[in-house]
């Protein structure tokens, strides 16, 4: 009984740790990265294309945002985990909506819900 009770704690403290640690937006620094001081996200850029000046990828910023949030909230939210990072600019590469679940109703119906994702690569010009 002793041993059931605690796989079902250790079972619990697993989803909390799991549930607590979710963020729908972030940010991932590439392995061997340099490391900036943070920049200021009001100055931060959005482009959709690679710029023509030379520059260094940081990394990753993303985003999942949810229906009822404004684009500008959501430039905000990417602009503040870029500049995190000591960014000058963010280029766009995913911005799509992928199905994220089917539900079932009781009288054969279905209803399927999609989830939009927003991937920048941060990246930091040359001086």
């Amino acid at each position: 009984m002793k041993g059931k009770r605690l796989s079902t704690l250790a079972l619990f403290a697993l989803v909390v740790g799991l549930v607590s640690c979710y963020h729908p937006y972030g940010y991932r620094f590439y392995p061997g990265a340099p490391h900036f001081s943070p920049t200021n996200p009001a100055n931060i850029e959005l482009m959709r294309r690679d710029p023509k000046r030379e520059h260094i990828r940081l990394g990753e910023v993303w985003i999942k945002p949810d229906r009822g949030m404004s684009r500008v909230y959501v430039e905000g939210l990417l602009r503040e985990q870029a500049a995190a990072m000591g960014a000058d600019a963010i280029v766009i590469v995913v911005d799509r909506y992928f199905r994220e679940a089917i539900a079932y109703n009781y009288w054969g119906g279905a209803a399927v819900y999609y989830e939009r994702q927003i991937v920048g690569v941060a990246i930091r010009f040359r001086r």
